[in-house]
């Protein structure tokens, strides 16, 4: 997330993003929950030593068995187990009872058992063969199920690419839709069943997104029938070969339900619509369908249905129904809830619905959302609920409750009296324990219960002790939404670390081995607090460490020839897009805030006078040979700045070939007063989730003067480190490309490479771009069919680097990543398309240090890492 992930289709849509549209997208997306309590001064005492989780590496993607694969690298995960949302959670009601997790933009999970699995007490992500475009970036599954007499059989509900058209760009693009995908061997493959064509909306990483389901059930009695819950489509239902069709029978429209349409007349994709399909399975056998059924909508109440879904009655019970639980006994369970729009009025409550009635058994309140209730089996008075970091269990049906406040986090110096758990790793905070999505208790074993939450999954063994244990269960669970992957030339046996990461709602880490969990989170001194959020943080004149919110890098560079010093760009996921920004002397061990950030007087829209702003997130890029030479392309804010004394000051950047003066010029137009700066970049001025690489420094200039730059459409060099720039001569490079990528050799001066990968909805990918005089002039490289992105790594002499692309080469239908030992002459693939095919891939990076080494960032699977065993 929590993207994380921006899904945004069409150069108009991007040019009409307003900052309150950016703010709510923000809020969603935010894969981690916003902590409370978060008021108190940072205090300095003898902290507890963090936990180190150790990995047995994790688990490898399996490899596959073509003879053209004979060189393929081992991938797997780099160890980081924690970050994005987990929004719910199923379990076989049969053998092996498998437990399922989704996520809102990184697949569905499977556990892997003690008993049946290679892989011990690890998770298994199922969804790594769908490509990067299959679901415009990452995989969010908004639910998934069970067939409860086959439970090999799996369904997920997720919105991926369907019908192909011309757009009046002449480019083919794919238009997305929500389809319901089978698996029918545990999620090792997967096939549509046709919802697709009938164009239902499905929301997975949209609001409610941790709050609502299971959205998605098969009927018990029938595992032909299935009925899916959708946000703004209404129920639909699927029987055996036949087509899916909308039920109605009395159901209520969904354009009748509140905010179906926002004020300003478009589609509000955040209305939780449709949210749950319950069955009562005692009213069906195997010759009879289930004949009652439940159906939660958000806004109208519960329905039920007594005749296998032909007719409806509104049974009511409140009109904000989530989620649900039902007893063996048919006593049905609805946890119910609204949030707020401004942070207040947010209101909830539990109920149970049994003989025809309904009984309010809220157990703490009703200004509260409960988004998750679930009832053991067998024990129909046995019943669990979740809100925030509060469990509530009950043994009479909801009349008493026991309630016991989470703690999940690590030691927190912000929060030095929170109980530590010494499951979580160094860098999970006090606020770990916020932002529950689901419970659920284990059909096989009523005193094992799971939950989730935006950090990721726990689990007790025992909830019938006096205050049950909370264990994280995250080995090789690998939500992270990753940004950027560095990886400075220091040797290992001098102090350097294996990679460092920028990646969103943590900054980034310094990973020292890619096989354990990082200790501890980039965290800067002296970020300066947002004055517009002073009453959030009324005692701080800056944020304390660790960062106490969730954050994001965009942007993070290494100075080629002095690998220790480092610096990254970023901003602050709640707090109104307030920049955030360090350096480090030290190869990302320590950070401190830049002593000043590029800051201009600019007019505001209605032109009524001026205001200072600053520069947020981007890009920035470093001298190879000189630290304190700095070129910074903020996504808003300022224009491209540059500083030579290490961001104590900054000076605007100057576009020798810029375009004539305006005439007429107007003095309270911003563009005009920058006409001869160096213009902003499209794709990275479109909103800080949209990391566009558009900005390097050269590796191998032996003055650390040589900076490249790309505006969207042209390439810009610099010989002076960043104050002037010269506009290539090279034409006809792709355009409106949202991640475009700048990545020069570092081992040949001049050597610059540029690849762009395509948007989401873009059916054709584009060409490698390569540069033997510094940008000056490109010539397409012939041996490569398409190129979503280019990295470096050690190769066989120092002067001739590997070099890696993802794409394709060849006849290649999907796209591989490839190695080239000859410059660009000759490809073979090290990755099997069949198997893992980097959904969301955002970034990838070499080590120049070793060789057949190289790392993968992604959407919401963290970042991946193949290596030559």
């Amino acid at each position: 997330m929590k993207f994380p992930t921006i899904h945004l289709p069409s150069r108009g849509y991007f040019l009409v993003l307003s900052a309150f549209v950016a703010l709510m997208l923000l809020v969603m997306n935010a894969c981690t929950p916003t902590p409370t309590g978060e008021n108190s001064l940072a205090v300095s005492i003898s902290s507890p030593q963090p936990t180190l989780v150790e990995a047995k590496a994790p688990p490898t993607v399996r490899k596959g068995k073509s003879t053209a694969l004979k060189n393929s690298f081992s991938w797997r995960n780099v160890n980081i187990q924690g970050m994005g949302y987990v929004t719910g959670l199923v379990i076989a009601p049969q053998t092996p009872y498998d437990v399922y997790v989704r996520t809102d933009i990184g697949g569905i999970y499977r556990y892997d058992t003690p008993s049946g699995g290679k892989y011990h007490h690890s998770w298994l992500p199922l969804m790594d063969m769908f490509n990067t475009n299959f679901s415009k970036g990452g995989v969010g599954v908004e639910s998934i199920a069970v067939d409860e007499s086959q439970p090999n059989r799996i369904y997920a509900a997720v919105t991926c690419h369907q019908e192909i058209f011309t757009d009046k760009d002449g480019k083919q693009k794919y238009k997305y839709s929500g389809e319901i995908m089978v698996s029918h061997n545990r999620g090792q493959s997967w096939q549509a069943t046709g919802l697709g064509k009938h164009h239902v909306y499905i929301g997975a990483n949209q609001l409610y997104r941790a709050d609502t389901g299971e959205r998605l059930a098969v009927d018990p009695n029938n595992s032909q029938i299935i009925y899916f819950a959708s946000r703004r489509h209404g129920l639909w239902r699927k029987n055996g070969n036949s087509d899916w069709a909308q039920i109605t029978g009395g159901l209520p429209p969904v354009t009748s339900l509140p905010e179906y349409k926002k004020s300003n007349g478009k589609d509000n994709e955040d209305i939780p619509g449709f949210t749950f399909i319950t069955f009562d399975k005692r009213t069906g056998n195997s010759n009879k369908s289930t004949q009652n059924i439940y159906v939660g909508v958000h806004g109208s109440g519960v329905w039920q249905s007594q005749d296998a879904g032909k007719t409806w009655q509104n049974i009511q019970g409140a009109d904000n129904p989530l989620r649900s639980a039902i007893a063996n006994d048919g006593t049905l369970y609805v946890a119910f809830g609204t949030w707020g729009r401004d942070g207040k009025n947010t209101t909830g409550s539990l109920r149970r619905y049994q003989n025809g009635a309904w009984t309010e058994i809220t157990p703490d309140g009703k200004g509260r959302v409960y988004s998750s209730v679930t009832v053991q089996l067998n024990q129909a008075n046995t019943v669990m609920a979740v809100s925030d970091k509060f469990v509530y269990r009950s043994t009479n049906g909801g009349k008493t409750w026991q309630k016991q406040t989470m703690a999940m986090g690590a030691f927190d110096a912000n929060h030095p009296q929170d109980t530590v758990n010494t499951s979580a790793p160094g860098y999970y905070q006090a606020y770990a324990s916020t932002g529950a999505a689901t419970i659920k208790i284990n059909p096989s074993n009523p005193k094992q219960v799971w939950w989730t939450n935006g950090w990721g999954v726990a689990r007790t063994d025992d909830v019938t002790a006096k205050t049950p244990v909370y264990k994280w269960m995250m080995n090789n669970l690998e939500e992270l939404d990753s940004n950027m992957v560095r990886v400075p030339p220091k040797p290992k046996a001098q102090g350097g670390a294996d990679l460092i990461s920028a990646v969103q709602d943590k900054i980034g880490f310094r990973h020292i081995n890619r096989n354990q969990v990082p200790t501890a989170s980039i965290s800067p001194k002296n970020i300066p607090i947002n004055p517009a959020f002073k009453w959030a943080n009324p005692d701080w004149k800056f944020y304390p460490q660790p960062f106490p919110h969730i954050a994001g890098a965009t942007g993070i560079d290494y100075s080629y020839s002095h690998p220790d010093r480092m610096a990254f760009v970023g901003f602050h996921q709640w707090q109104g897009f307030w920049g955030i920004h360090g350096i480090s002397n030290d190869n990302g061990k320590n950070w401190q805030a830049f002593a000043s950030v590029p800051t201009e007087e600019l007019w505001k829209k209605d032109k009524s006078g001026k205001e200072k702003v600053s520069a947020i997130a981007g890009q920035i890029a470093i001298s190879p040979t000189n630290p304190q030479n700095m070129v910074w392309s903020p996504t808003w804010g300022t224009w491209t700045h540059y500083t030579t004394n290490g961001g104590k000051t900054w000076q605007l950047s100057r576009n020798l070939d810029h375009k004539p003066k305006p005439e007429p010029f107007d003095e309270k137009n911003n563009d005009h007063l920058h006409y001869n700066a160096l213009p902003k970049s499209w794709g990275n001025s479109i909103n800080p989730w949209v990391s566009s690489y558009i900005l390097a420094a050269d590796r191998k200039d032996s003055q650390g003067k040589t900076f490249y730059y790309f505006d969207g459409s042209a390439f810009y060099y610099s010989l002076d480190g960043g104050v002037n720039w010269r506009k290539s001569k090279a034409e006809k490079f792709p355009s409106w490309v949202l991640r475009p990528a700048i990545v020069p050799n570092p081992a040949q001066q001049g050597d610059v490479w540029m690849s762009f990968a395509r948007n989401p909805e873009d059916v054709n990918g584009n060409p490698l771009y390569h540069s033997t005089d510094g940008g000056k002039t490109f010539k397409i490289v012939a041996s490569v069919k398409s190129c979503e992105f280019v990295a470096f790594g050690k190769g066989k002499a120092a002067n001739i680097p590997y070099i890696y692309i993802f794409g394709k080469v060849g006849n290649a239908t999907k796209e591989s990543i490839y190695k080239s030992e000859d410059m660009g002459k000759n490809w073979f693939p090290i990755s099997d398309p069949n198997i893992l095919q980097f959904p969301g891939i955002t970034y990838m990076e070499g080590d120049m240090r070793t060789s057949n080494l190289l790392y993968v960032a992604l959407t919401g699977r963290g970042i991946m890492v193949g290596e030559r065993e």
